[in-house]
């Protein structure tokens, strides 16, 4: 873990969260985070809310993460979580990276949560249709 990322989990537990959001941010800023400092950032995103910035920001973050990503695990990680935030959003691009989870088969949870969005897909698009 780099040595930005361990400085903003410090933070986060003690209860600094916008303290390690901003860290990572500006860290970011002065060039691309590696693989565990962009995913806890995601995560820290998450943890705030629905805040629709911070959705568009975590959208951007799945593809850096998707950019890092070598093992299947790890790409199936981001496309959940890419595919799980267009599910909030209503959008049925959510499809993709949900059956690309499926395709990767990396872990029986991913699988599970995968095949549960994908009934959540469906219904949102037989309401589109409708």
């Amino acid at each position: 873990m780099s040595s930005v990322a361990l400085e903003a989990v410090a933070l986060s537990r003690t209860g600094d969260s916008a303290g390690a959001i901003a860290l990572l941010r500006g860290a970011r800023d002065n060039g691309p985070l590696d693989e565990a400092a962009t995913s806890l950032l995601f995560t820290l995103l998450g943890c705030r809310g629905d805040d629709i910035d911070d959705v568009d920001e975590q959208l951007a973050l799945c593809e850096q993460g998707l950019a890092l990503a070598k093992r299947p695990l790890t790409q199936s990680t981001w496309h959940l979580r890419r595919g799980l935030l267009l599910l909030q959003r209503a959008d049925g691009a959510a499809l993709k990276d949900l059956q690309r989870v499926l395709s990767l088969k990396a872990s029986d949870d991913h699988l599970e949560r995968a095949r549960a969005s994908l009934l959540e897909v469906a219904t949102l698009m037989s309401r589109k249709k409708s």
